[in-house]
């Protein structure tokens, strides 16, 4: 049909195809592959480049103000390359961390590079104001707000994979979150071919604040880089820096092809510090009236997975996130342990209270709010530990005191309704999200299990195990695995110490499991043992290595592929329930599985 056309339109067609496309295109035929032998060329030699000198998001601003070497490297780079090039946009499909051991590129004259900049910055579907250039311009060539990477973000039709990083020496706002927004409502609109269409997933770091260095310090070669360092005043956040974050993501995931969003050591607040007399109490949201120009596109969205990879979000920003989510599918949440979310208490006597928005309970209200009817998986992971074995004891050094649940105070009724999520399939949590009181902390299975899932995985890694075997017996009390026909597994994750430590805590466990079978009405003699070697998961282990380089979507919680590790074929017309855990010294772990199978006579 293509031949069909005329050569003007048909090599304007070429022109438009996606450069992944265009190998395939060109082999369709004799005729096409003489079409396309210029595209081919530039296929060939834009893809070398990229393979050899990669686009980096980082820096997101110029360095060195006014100097020739301010856009050597990092988004200013990419951006330069671009307006001399402009088909290499195209070829860009990952956007990922600046990599220390890549040298600075040759100088370009500033007063040129501004002027490439702005050629792009007329050119761009992010301005809809004459005067918006100035803006721009200005926050541009003084290397603030991140106007140079919203700038290069802009050019990008292409671009499948990003890994932005928030941090006060290089700030992404409030310049990013304004591109991002006016590019998803264009696509909103209906305009073809747009900047960030195809973006599919993205990974937000938000490093510290504090004492991170320079981006330019470690691969700049200029013997006054230390002087520059020491010269330049300490970045601090803006006012607006919370508010501008939860925008920024709101408006990711409102593009169209946004699928998957994670964030590392995000905040929605400020975390309290010891000593702070002036504590903010007041959950922090985004409202359009800050910068009305720039508002947020309509609540539409087709994201289905957010990671929290370590922090605190609260409910309200993340139901700012999930607006208008049509399927919504995934969340994993890994919480660390602050006052906002907790509270805190010092002998016993409350000293700090929580925030009422920042606890997980009105996290998962958010959640059903939201995504009550597409959500199939949900993760949620405390990531601090009190002691060196791994476990949470009071005092944390001291690990055979007397064990001290990290919530105490759990009230004996909580929001915890995962079963009103209809299609939950996977539920995974930490042992100490609850207290292991006598009349409180867990709610049973029986009252909280949806009739839809399948798979249960509880973090169990604390020890002495004694203090997992309460939590356990308030799990499975009144609970009959024949009410959910759908259910595969029940798993508890526990890592023993190399000393002796929980060395028997895959026991307790499994106790827990058969004496719930046996009031269940399934006695021992319909059961049957089932285990897994360190074979099997050396093998498994070997046939998926863990990616360290490239963006990462979750770098701290624990792995699904090792937290549903049972083999398929094993899980079909039965229930097993068991305990990962481990054997040998430290150095010499092997990881087992442990367990009961049931053979399933309902559902």
């Amino acid at each position: 049909m293509l031949l069909l056309l005329p050569y003007e339109l048909q090599m304007q067609i070429i022109d438009h195809a996606s450069p992944r496309d265009l190998p395939s295109l060109s082999l369709s035929c004799k005729d096409l592959r003489e079409a396309c032998r210029k595209h081919l060329r530039e296929h060939d030699t834009y893809t070398r480049r990229l393979s050899q000198d990669p686009g980096f998001a980082t820096p997101a601003n110029v360095r060195y103000h006014k100097a020739d070497q301010a856009f050597g490297i990092g988004a200013p780079q990419l951006l330069l390359d671009i307006a001399q090039s402009p088909r290499l946009a195209r070829y860009v499909e990952e956007l990922a961390p600046h990599q220390f051991d890549v040298q600075d590129r040759p100088n370009v004259p500033w007063e040129l590079a501004l002027r490439w900049a702005k050629r792009l910055l007329q050119q761009s579907p992010i301005l809809v104001q004459e005067d918006e250039v100035c803006d721009w311009m200005h926050a541009l060539s003084n290397g603030v707000g991140g106007a140079t990477l919203g700038l290069l973000l802009s050019q990008l039709t292409e671009l499948k994979r990003m890994q932005l990083n928030v941090c006060a020496q290089d700030p992404i706002t409030p310049y990013v979150p304004r591109a991002v927004s006016r590019l998803a409502a264009r696509s909103q609109k209906g305009l073809l071919d747009q900047a960030l269409s195809a973006l599919a997933e993205v990974r937000i770091e938000c490093t510290s604040y504090g004492d991170e260095d320079e981006y330019e310090d470690e691969g700049s070669s200029s013997g006054s880089s230390q002087d520059q360092r020491d010269q330049r005043p300490q970045a601090v956040l803006a006012d607006d820096h919370y508010q501008q974050i939860i925008r920024l993501l709101a408006a990711l995931a409102r593009l169209p092809g946004l699928r998957n969003l994670s964030v590392m050591d995000y905040y929605s607040q400020p975390v309290w510090q010891e000593g702070t007399e002036d504590r903010n109490t007041i959950a922090l949201d985004w409202d359009d009236a800050m910068d009305p120009a720039y508002p947020l596109p309509l609540a539409k969205s087709e994201l289905e997975s957010l990671i929290v990879d370590r922090g605190n979000i609260s409910g309200r920003a993340l139901s700012r996130i999930l607006e208008g989510c049509s399927n919504f599918k995934q969340f994993k949440y890994m919480v660390f342990h602050t006052p906002e979310v907790f509270g805190r208490r010092f002998n016993g006597v409350l000293c700090q209270p929580h925030l009422p928005d920042m606890t997980v309970e009105a996290v998962c209200l958010a959640l059903l709010t939201h995504a009550k009817l597409t959500l199939r998986h949900l993760h949620i992971e405390l990531m601090e530990y009190g002691s060196i074995c791994g476990c949470r004891h009071e005092p944390c050094l001291k690990p055979y005191s007397p064990y001290m649940s990290i919530n105490p105070h759990t009230p004996p009724t909580t929001n915890w309704k995962w079963n009103e999520f209809t299609q939950l399939e996977r539920l995974t949590l930490d042992i100490d999200l609850f207290s292991n009181r006598e009349d409180g902390g867990w709610l049973p299975f029986a009252q909280t299990l949806p009739v839809s899932i399948q798979d249960v995985v509880i973090l169990a890694s604390r020890c002495p195990p004694e203090a997992d075997q309460r939590d356990f017996e308030n799990m499975f009390r009144d609970f009959k695995p024949q009410e959910f026909p759908s259910l595969r597994s029940i798993s508890a994750w526990h890592r023993n110490s190399y000393s002796d430590l929980g060395h028997n805590g895959a026991q307790h466990i499994l106790t827990v499991y058969s004496q719930a079978l046996d009031r269940a009405g399934i006695p021992p003699m319909q059961t049957m043992e089932y285990s897994l070697g360190s074979e099997y998961f050396n093998e498994r282990q070997k046939a998926h290595r863990r990616q360290w380089q490239g963006i990462q979507m979750n770098e701290f919680g624990k792995d699904d592929y090792y937290l549903y590790a049972l083999p398929e074929k094993d899980l079909v017309g039965k229930v097993v329930f068991g305990v990962y855990h481990s054997t040998g010294e430290i150095r010499a772990r092997h990881d087992i599985y442990s367990g009961v199978m049931v053979g399933k006579s309902w559902g």
